[in-house]
């Protein structure tokens, strides 16, 4: 996806907020019955399975799961260009790029993407959508945590992805309807002419690093993985200090200052500035988030929602693409089970990204899942109190 997958952190914050808000909402009444993949089902192959983190990429995904997948793609689209005159309706965090759209439409030329960039206000103009009978979004998307009013509530769709080909090893980190399609994570930015970092949070404490450190205010999220490990008290405790000692300045803008070197570490997630002098380094408790997308019950157009889903997934050309292509360098890391192959062919900021993410996993960074999803809102919500209050 677009630079919108970004938004796992910033709306993790919002993520309590919704969860009162859906309470506040009436549950799908009725969901309709998710569509049937084309033909057969898809034949049983396993995985050659390698463990990256918590996460299960599957070696031979290309040469074994993706025909199917690829086939059942080209049935899907016969569909969507005959559901609702061939219109999908794509909301998130930002619209997407018309790079992208023309991608997609080099080989779906038939179907016309609407999208509309929401922030804040996705989950909830989702939400608004179902309640008035306005024309709804048909794709949803998220982190289980800005995803949490949405699954709630019950607005994925139950697909069964393993139909349409999938592994059945992407699915047991989120919900099962939950495509996994990228993942973001915790990272500390840094201008390598300017400053090298410490391997923990805890190491910001040097008073080499006193006022050369920044966080956004919405972004307490990159402490919960700290507090997941040490607990809450620890967390409020470090975040006490570093704000206390001067180190830690809060920032709407980090970029600029980055890149200039007045505040050389940048406390975020995924690089997105070309600056040659800027990398990101994970560190110790660094948190990982798997990012999914899925088919919204609303959906009018369900088989365009299921074949964008599985294209900006894992199609191999558009993949490669965003590995490669500086005009993709700000859509996120592809989901880690997808062969090593992929990630190998990464160029400029995606290297660098993928990198450092990979280099998470492999180093143990904590991920969030369905049974510790609210222990990961709490956790968020507890940094913002302490970061911001």
């Amino acid at each position: 996806m677009n630079a919108s997958k970004a938004r796992s952190a910033s709306l993790a914050l919002a993520a309590t907020g919704m969860l009162l808000l859906s309470s506040c909402s009436s549950p799908q009444a009725s969901v309709p019955s998710p569509i049937a993949p084309s033909g057969d089902s898809a034949p049983e192959v396993a995985c050659d399975a390698v463990q990256v983190g918590e996460f299960t990429r599957c070696e031979n995904f290309y040469e074994d799961f993706w025909p199917e997948i690829d086939r059942q793609m080209d049935a899907l689209y016969e569909e969507a260009k005959e559901t609702d005159g061939g219109r999908l309706v794509i909301w998130d965090w930002y619209e997407l790029a018309p790079d992208v759209i023309a991608e997609f439409n080099s080989r779906y030329p038939d179907l016309k993407i609407e999208t509309r960039g929401l922030t804040y206000n996705l989950p909830s103009a989702i939400i608004s959508a179902d309640a008035t009978g306005a024309r709804n979004t048909d794709i949803l998307s998220g982190s289980l945590v800005s995803a949490a009013a949405m699954t709630d509530e019950g607005y994925w769709a139950e697909i069964d992805w393993t139909q349409y080909g999938v592994p059945a090893e992407f699915l047991t980190i989120g919900a099962p309807e939950m495509l996994p399609d990228s993942i973001n994570g915790s990272l500390m930015q840094y201008n390598t002419d300017k400053i090298e970092v410490p391997t923990s949070l805890e190491g910001l404490l040097d008073p080499q690093y006193e006022r050369k450190v920044s966080i956004a205010s919405y972004n307490p999220i990159v402490f919960s993985g700290y507090g997941m490990a040490n607990g809450e008290d620890a967390m409020v405790e470090l975040i006490e200090e570093l704000k206390s000692s001067g180190t830690l300045e809060i920032l709407e803008d980090q970029n600029s200052p980055l890149s200039s070197g007045d505040v050389p570490i940048a406390l975020n997630q995924t690089l997105f500035n070309p600056n040659p002098s800027l990398a990101v380094a994970p560190f110790e408790h660094t948190g990982v988030f798997a990012q999914f997308s899925g088919v919204n019950v609303d959906a009018k157009n369900m088989p365009g929602a299921v074949l964008w889903s599985l294209w900006n997934a894992y199609d191999p050309d558009w993949l490669e693409l965003r590995m490669t292509d500086e005009r993709f360098s700000t859509t996120q890391v592809p989901y880690p089970g997808l062969p090593s192959s992929l990630f190998d062919q990464a160029t400029g900021l995606m290297k660098t990204n993928a990198e450092a993410l990979l280099l998470s996993l492999e180093n143990g960074a904590s991920i969030e899942t369905e049974d510790t999803r609210d222990e990961w809102i709490a956790m968020t919500t507890a940094a913002d109190a302490t970061l911001n209050g």
